[in-house]
């Protein structure tokens, strides 16, 4: 079977290596590189916002973690630890922006784009054992109630308040997309700042009732807010660990655009996958149908669609004929369905 490899990468971002080992015999490998500065680049806006929210966060939880403790207030104290949780989420998402943006190495073909990934399954991680451990600690204070100094907490609570209002706006302005680290930031600091909330709303009640009861209550109302942003990003940064399908892409439409060039006789080996959440990659075995269009007019046309039509960043296509037995491909797969249209010209989609 004689093959084309194409290999596009757009947005100048990293090329990575590709294994062209195997059965087959392989003829011209066309590269297609689109206009881009071909230099890898770190996320100046993300790494900025976590940068300073990191710093800000850091600051204050050390406030807040020792009037927690001055004050016996739990509520205080949950809100400090969970800015501690800020802190070094925000800290490990910043280094792994930085990171990420660092140069491929021979021994690292796709560079160290996967660490920001990593760092938000971290996050939501330490925010589902955070509510446990806040969870388990008001259920103590229940049964064995604690007496607060109540009017220092209100100060600093509302103090805590205004830092992470600050901090969240700070993170969640700008009208472009947020990146997985973001996200995990953001929902970091509205998990405390629903805690400066209860912290503030315990502070007054105990001041004008005296129900140190609230306390407890409102640090396990704490807990089951933040859970559930835990459980989305661990989900969502765990999807593409696995190197699932990129969401709001179907890959069945994907492959339906590919046949839908009637040089392409089927498609197989499909896999589209991310490794930050925004760059995508596509990789596929393309059978031709005998006597057409040059392989490389084909490749071209097929990463030009995919390029444009799907945002597609880095395409590896092998391309060409399989002839008897020498296609180890699963080109015994169904060829293109009676529905799949044709087009007019190669690379056009019906």
């Amino acid at each position: 079977m004689g093959d084309t490899h194409a290999h596009h990468h757009g947005h100048g971002h990293d090329t990575h290596h590709h294994d062209d080992s195997g059965p087959h015999h392989h003829g011209d490998h066309g590269h297609s590189h689109p206009p881009g500065t071909g230099l890898p680049h770190v996320h100046h806006a993300s790494y900025g916002k976590l940068l300073v929210s990191f710093w800000i966060i850091a600051l204050f939880m050390l406030v807040e973690v020792a009037c927690g403790w001055l004050f016996h207030s739990l509520t205080l104290m949950s809100d400090g630890f969970h800015m501690l949780s800020d802190a070094v989420a925000l800290g490990l998402s910043a280094f792994a922006v930085s990171l990420g943006a660092r140069k491929a190495t021979e021994e690292k073909t796709f560079g160290f784009k996967r660490l920001e990934i990593l760092a938000a399954f971290g996050n939501g991680l330490t925010l589902i054992l955070l509510s446990l451990i806040i969870a388990g600690q008001a259920v103590l204070r229940l049964i064995h109630p604690v007496a607060v100094i109540a009017g220092p907490m209100l100060w600093v609570a509302a103090l805590g308040l205004a830092v992470n209002l600050v901090v969240a706006w700070w993170l969640h302005r700008g009208g472009q997309e947020k990146t997985v680290n973001e996200e995990s930031a953001f929902w970091h600091v509205m998990g405390d700042l629903g805690a400066s909330l209860a912290a503030v709303a315990a502070a007054a009640l105990i001041l004008a009732k005296g129900w140190l009861w609230v306390d407890p209550v409102l640090s396990l109302v704490i807990a089951a807010a933040i859970v559930v942003p835990g459980i989305r990003v661990m989900r969502r940064s765990g999807h593409i660990l696995v190197e699932g399908t990129p969401e709001g892409v179907e890959i069945e439409a994907v492959r339906a655009a590919m046949l839908a060039d009637r040089q392409v006789r089927s498609v197989h080996d499909l896999h589209l996958w991310t490794m930050n959440g925004r760059d995508l990659y596509l990789s596929a075995h393309v059978e031709i149908v005998a006597g057409t269009a040059a392989e490389k007019d084909v490749t071209a046309a097929l990463t030009r669609s995919l390029s444009r039509d799907f945002r597609v960043d880095h395409i590896t296509l092998q391309v060409g004929q399989c002839v008897d037995d020498d296609c180890m491909n699963n080109c015994e797969d169904p060829v293109r369905p009676v529905s799949a249209p044709a087009a007019d010209s190669p690379g056009r989609h019906s």
